[in-house]
């Protein structure tokens, strides 16, 4: 009796003790090796971005133009910081994004821009990667396309603009398009969301996304694509135009694509932004900047576009899945367009992705993938809430080993050394605050929106990166002479009456021996990225030259 008594106590000592031990999470909760093999790419990819410099270009300037729209409360309705485009009206067609840079900046100085873009990289991509899934219902397809979207535009994968708040909107219309797509859905897939709330959130985006930055005319285009793949497909089956109206899908791409554009048309601009963004990329001056020239194969962008297209062959060559009109045009169209102007590369990234996606997962299938690894590592197989445990503290241990964590935990902020590009004019820019020059300095348009933001209060710069399609064409070929060192530089520095020049010695070659053959200039700061050169006697501005002056310069 004694020992029977003691074995029920044990026993419920024992039922006690798994009721205590059982999780009490979900069971879905509870993950698997591969989640954590996925969580680990993941934490690097996003300890990567973390760590990435702020490059010395035109970010500066969309600092700026965010801190000068948060000062005066109102859009800039010319270029307030080059006096050579006053007068030229301006369309801020990233106004909102360059508000929540300059805010950034307020927040936590220029450290918060880092936080910021690996933040909001790192989201784009783990939407595009469920955008991906959607399309095929794999995993780790998912994952791998999302990788190589990020492979294909590495030329631009440190570009800290307001462009990354597009290429985040742009993900997120691909994740909406994807949750109602019929394409790669399974038999037993969860109900497609109802067309009305897919078009509301598209609205919705769409409005956002033309405040933020002007690249919404990349949706626009791309929902087009698929408007009219839609058309081809049942007028060729049809062979009616009645028939249109009467495809649940094709008045899904007709209203997707009217929404779209009505929300791109709510901003402070109306239309004007949407005829703004169309005819941009025409403009003269933009035909010099490396990143509007056409793709070039031996370039970066080159290999990682034509690797992309090796891949489209390989996978469409072996897999089952069907091909859509739609993704046929919007493949063609961001094909063209990237190699129309390189700096597409960003766009057609995902598209290329997002039409490869149900293929890359069904040739994973066919090739029996998913079998293969479960053999190769049988331990990473078993679900266990193990796993998600250990998965929590490598989130963890992920955010303390990256800048970010000071946000919450506090410490000193990151020296310039690795806070700033290499490239970046620190030491001229000192030399510039403690010695602010008078009138027009005509320096490096790469380093202009730097010297903007952090020289001397009032600086007058000849040409920055964000006023290149804004100064007149004359000025901007007057300042690629003046770069390249030619025969006119003498001239056209006395033309603009410019007494300091700030010369870039690494990409200003032709300049820096120019300067040698200048006997009316003297450096009077040199280190090892830059110079700072003035006039052993300076021009005095137009209105007060008298005429032994004005009978000098025009000899």
């Amino acid at each position: 009796m004694d020992n029977t008594d003691t074995n029920a106590r044990t026993a419920l000592s024992d039922d006690e003790l798994s009721q205590v031990l059982t999780s009490k999470l979900p069971a879905s909760w509870a993950l698997s090796g591969w989640h954590f093999v996925a969580a680990v790419g993941v934490a690097l990819f996003f300890m990567y971005h973390s760590y990435l410099h702020l490059f010395h270009s035109d970010i500066w300037g969309h600092v700026a133009y965010g801190e000068w729209i948060l000062q005066h409360r109102r859009l800039p309705t010319e270029e307030p910081f080059v006096p050579l485009a006053a007068g030229v009206p301006v369309i801020a067609t990233a106004w909102l994004g360059q508000t929540i840079l300059a805010l950034a900046v307020r927040a936590g100085h220029h450290e918060w821009l880092s936080h910021l873009f690996a933040i909001t990289v790192w989201v784009t991509y783990i939407v595009l990667a469920r955008a991906f899934w959607f399309r095929n219902r794999h995993g780790g397809a998912a994952l791998i396309g999302a990788f190589v979207a990020w492979m294909v535009a590495w030329g631009r994968h440190s570009i800290i603009r307001p462009e990354i708040f597009g290429l985040l909107c742009f993900a997120m219309l691909l994740w909406l398009l994807a949750r109602r797509s019929e394409f790669g859905q399974q038999e037993n897939a969860a109900p497609q969301p109802s067309p009305l709330w897919t078009h509301a959130g598209i609205g919705i985006l769409f409005v956002a996304w033309a405040n933020l930055h002007g690249s919404a005319i990349v949706g626009v285009a791309l929902l087009a694509c698929y408007l009219g793949g839609r058309s081809v497909e049942v007028l060729w089956r049809e062979r009616q135009f009645a028939a249109l109206w009467q495809d649940a899908d094709w008045r899904f791409w007709l209203v997707a694509t009217q929404v779209s554009v009505l929300g791109m048309c709510c901003n402070p601009y109306g239309i004007d932004l949407l005829i703004h963004t169309l005819i941009f990329p025409n403009h003269p001056n933009l035909k010099d900047i490396i990143e509007w020239y056409p793709l070039k194969m031996v370039s970066v962008e080159g290999f990682t576009v034509g690797t992309s297209w090796v891949l489209l062959i390989v996978l469409l060559r072996h897999s089952r899945a069907s091909v859509s009109v739609g993704d046929v045009f919007a493949l063609a169209l961001f094909a063209v367009a990237v190699s129309a102007r390189v700096r597409m590369v960003a766009w057609y990234a995902p598209v290329v992705m997002w039409v490869l996606a149900p293929h890359l997962g069904d040739v994973l299938a066919r090739c029996e993938f998913d079998r293969f690894r479960r053999e190769l590592f049988p331990m990473l197989q078993t679900r266990s809430f193990r796993w998600t445990a250990v998965i929590g503290l490598l989130a963890w241990v992920t955010i303390c080993f990256t800048p970010v964590s000071r946000v919450f935990l506090g410490g000193a902020a990151r020296p310039e050394r690795l806070l700033y590009s290499k490239d970046t004019p620190l030491g001229v820019t000192k030399y510039l605050r403690e010695h602010p020059p008078q009138g027009l300095v005509c320096g490096p348009q790469w380093w202009g929106d730097w010297l903007v933001w952090q020289g001397p209060p009032q600086l007058e710069l000849m040409i920055t990166t964000n006023s290149v399609h804004l100064v007149p064409s004359r000025v901007w070929k007057d300042y690629l002479s003046i770069n390249n060192g030619q025969p006119s530089t003498d001239r056209l520095l006395n033309q603009y009456r410019v007494n300091t020049l700030v010369v870039c010695k690494k990409l200003q070659t032709g300049f820096v021996e120019r300067l040698a053959r200048m006997p009316a200039w003297e450096t009077v700061f040199e280190d090892d990225l830059g110079l700072v050169v003035v006039r052993k006697r300076a021009l005095k501005p137009a209105d007060e030259q008298d005429d032994h002056e004005q009978a000098m310069l025009q000899r």
